[in-house]
């Protein structure tokens, strides 16, 4: 389904496509999108964006003015789905004003939507280092004041807790979890108003959060997982080999080495042998012809992974220094081997995320179970991104059995 003519438009559009079960947009919303965006514009794409979420929010207070807080809710939260897509093209250093206007509106208009759960969503601010996380507890509906299991729900290279929350809390919470979402460094308010990037050590990130976990009363400190989508396929894993308070722990998909798929990567710009097994040095000449590549305006979805996204989130400056900062993103033999916790590892079919998955389930001497979601059911895509309501019930099935959850 293509909406977009532009192909990183279209990339980002599907996003709320794959939130619609779960009251992130509607595919009458992006067909209108579609139409009014100027073909590869990306300030076309962002004012578009932005004023289909103002109107959302109109509605909102009126409906809220109405007496009618459901509605209210749903605009809201549609609205802050459509203000983070509205900025994702605009990504990468300097930092566009346009950017954290929209990014402070996002997450105001978030709150709005999280005080009008039953029971509203409690906000919180996680200590970190000489900062804080962001975080929401939230509380399962009709189970609110019940000890119970609970996910907490982490981010991946380009996303906030609000679609963290669209594309994974929804679900859970449905399911009568109990769910506590953060945004670490390079994510959210830590990388767009305190520039600190993502760190591949993420167990330092979160073993915080499972802190603030444990201090809720309705948690029950033997049922806690930590789940994550996208690049969170590898932070999942390297959190529970050092965070043994897990019960159990999803890697969606599993990653055991990022680096190396970037290093994969650069033979399809006619790196030879020799020259990748130098990496993440790169000689003057390679970077030089690399570089032209990615900046083809042919292929702006390259260029936004690897110098709008790659370079900003992870701090880099040029591609060999990004390249170092990926080659530290992998698993060691002895991390692997000291997660103990039940793991599922899951991999989609036309995904290059989910290249090493196999391999990482295959190391794993803890308890797991593997899942391959597959074209052929529309879940082959990335983070299972158009069947995202597939990838729940699966995951939260597996989580029901694994931590003996009953209603």
């Amino acid at each position: 389904m293509v909406f977009f003519s532009d192909s990183l438009h279209d990339e980002f559009a599907s996003l709320i496509l794959g939130f619609a079960p779960y009251g992130g947009g509607d595919v009458g919303e992006v067909q209108a999108l579609a139409l009014e965006v100027k073909a590869g514009d990306d300030g076309s794409f962002f004012d578009a964006f932005v004023r289909l979420a103002r109107r959302r929010i109109e509605e909102g207070e009126a409906a809220a003015a109405n007496g009618h807080p459901v509605s209210a809710h749903d605009c809201y939260l549609r609205a802050a789905s459509l203000l983070g897509m509205a900025y994702h093209p605009l990504y990468g250093t300097p930092v566009d004003p346009r950017l954290v206007d929209a990014f402070h509106l996002q997450m105001d208009t978030f709150d709005r939507a999280m005080a009008l759960l039953d029971p509203p969503g409690e906000k919180l601010e996680v200590p970190y280092e000489h900062t804080t996380q962001p975080a929401y507890f939230l509380r399962a509906p009709g189970h609110a004041n019940e000890v119970r299991p609970v996910i907490i729900v982490g981010g991946g290279w380009d996303s906030t807790y609000v679609e963290n929350y669209l594309g994974i809390g929804v679900a859970a919470l449905r399911r009568g979890y109990h769910v506590l979402l953060h945004d670490g460094p390079g994510q959210g308010r830590l990388l767009v108003d305190e520039g600190l990037p993502l760190r591949h050590d993420w167990d330092k990130v979160v073993t915080p959060v499972v802190d603030a976990a444990f201090a809720i009363d309705v948690v029950d400190p033997d049922r806690i997982v930590y789940e994550s989508w996208s690049l969170g396929g590898y932070f999942a894993p390297r959190v529970a080999a050092y965070e043994h308070r897990l019960a159990a722990m999803v890697a969606d998909p599993g990653q055991l080495d990022v680096g190396v798929k970037f290093f994969e990567l650069m033979k399809m710009f006619g790196l030879g042998p020799d020259a990748v097994a130098k990496l993440p040095a790169v000689a003057p000449e390679d970077e030089k012809s690399i570089m032209a590549a990615v900046e083809d305006k042919d292929n702006r979805s390259l260029r936004w992974k690897i110098v709008q996204r790659g370079y900003w989130t992870n701090g880099a400056t040029d591609l060999p220094s990004y390249l170092t900062e990926m080659a530290k993103w992998k698993l060691e033999a002895d991390e692997v081997a000291a997660i103990r916790c039940p793991t599922l590892v899951t991999a989609a079919e036309s995904d290059m995320a989910s290249s090493n998955a196999k391999d990482l389930y295959d190391a794993l001497t803890c308890p797991k179970t593997f899942i391959t979601f597959s074209d052929a059911d529309g879940a082959g895509m990335h983070c299972e991104g158009l069947n995202r309501s597939m990838a729940n019930r699966l995951i939260i099935d597996w989580l029901d059995e694994t931590l003996h959850v009953h209603g």
